[in-house]
């Protein structure tokens, strides 16, 4: 086999279990995978998997678990099995992984409470610099800030994280992604880029310090702050690998109108790289059979060809 990847199911009462069960039949069957799957849930979830899936048990809460029913016990069975591939991956027995779609209560009671499961694999892999980027054929961007308030994103920006960010999308972009030499385009925070200091300091102030560091101290191709009403138009036209943005919905809300269905979430800057479907649990339509699976074959897909590249 060329390489292994590890996956979990992500909440058991979402619509992981079937779009990740879809996804393993949809990969390279070269490359191996290795389910992590809570115990109680082993012989429902993993009927007829394709033969390159092994399945790992993972202890968890033996409750019952309905879909399209949230619960405490659903929250534990996803935790148990996240902490157990990231445990195979800091081992270095896995050469990528991939999460299913999870919510982020998984992580209440946990001090420090990491705000999803980004934050959590970044940190239980050590990693110093890291980014969430979120991706698909034609379009990649990088929110700088992530779940935060609007009103505390102008606070909350600073120089050193526009920089790390972009450092560590780059990286996975020339590692795994075979783009040798990203050109990116670092957004303005407010409208028009500022224009000028009219509309706002933090593009002269913030912004434009860590483009000039990025060009000078990175050797980085990159440009900026740039309207953000206009870079989205540019990347699709082909002009930029990579869109930098300030805030969460600066980013997603472009991305998710070009890629809704077949984007992924990848987290850039970790030792082994973790990629995940690009939507959250949808109780609304988990268990009936109508979740659309292009998103998650997306994600586990390009996990194999890193994973390949590896093995």
């Amino acid at each position: 086999m060329a390489g292994v990847v590890g996956f979990t199911l992500g909440d058991p009462s979402g619509v992981g279990p079937e779009v990740m069960r879809a996804a393993a039949w949809a990969t390279d069957p070269d490359v191996a995978l290795r389910a992590f799957v809570p115990a109680p849930l082993v012989e429902t979830w993993t009927a007829s998997w394709p033969a390159h899936v092994t399945v790992q048990a993972v202890p968890a809460p033996a409750a019952p678990v309905t879909p399209g029913t949230p619960s405490l016990a659903a929250n534990a069975m996803a935790l148990a099995a996240l902490s157990a591939m990231v445990d195979a991956a800091v081992e270095g027995a896995l050469h990528a992984m991939v999460t299913g779609p999870v919510a982020k209560g998984i992580f209440d009671g946990m001090t420090p409470q990491p705000p999803g499961q980004t934050e959590y694999v970044a940190r239980r892999l050590g990693a110093r610099q890291f980014a969430m980027m979120l991706a698909g054929p034609r379009l990649r961007v990088v929110p700088v800030t992530t779940h935060l308030p609007l009103r505390a994103v102008a606070d909350a920006l600073t120089t050193d994280a526009i920089v790390g960010a972009t450092r560590a999308a780059c990286g996975d972009l020339q590692r795994w992604l075979g783009i040798a030499a990203p050109r990116v385009a670092v957004c303005g925070l407010n409208p028009h880029a500022g224009e000028g200091g009219r509309l706002g300091d933090e593009e002269g102030r913030v912004i434009a310090p860590a483009v000039s560091e990025l060009q000078q101290g990175w050797s980085i191709d990159a440009h900026g702050p740039l309207p953000a009403d206009v870079v989205f138009h540019q990347a699709l036209e082909g002009r930029w690998d990579l869109v930098v943005c300030m805030y969460h919905d600066q980013a997603l809300g472009p991305l998710k109108t070009v890629h809704f269905y077949d984007g992924w979430n990848q987290t850039c800057g970790l030792s082994v790289p973790r990629l995940s479907p690009d939507h959250g649990t949808a109780w609304d339509i988990a268990g009936k059979g109508v979740a659309d699976t292009r998103s998650a074959v997306a994600a586990l897909s390009l996990a194999c060809r890193i994973a390949r590249s590896q093995g």
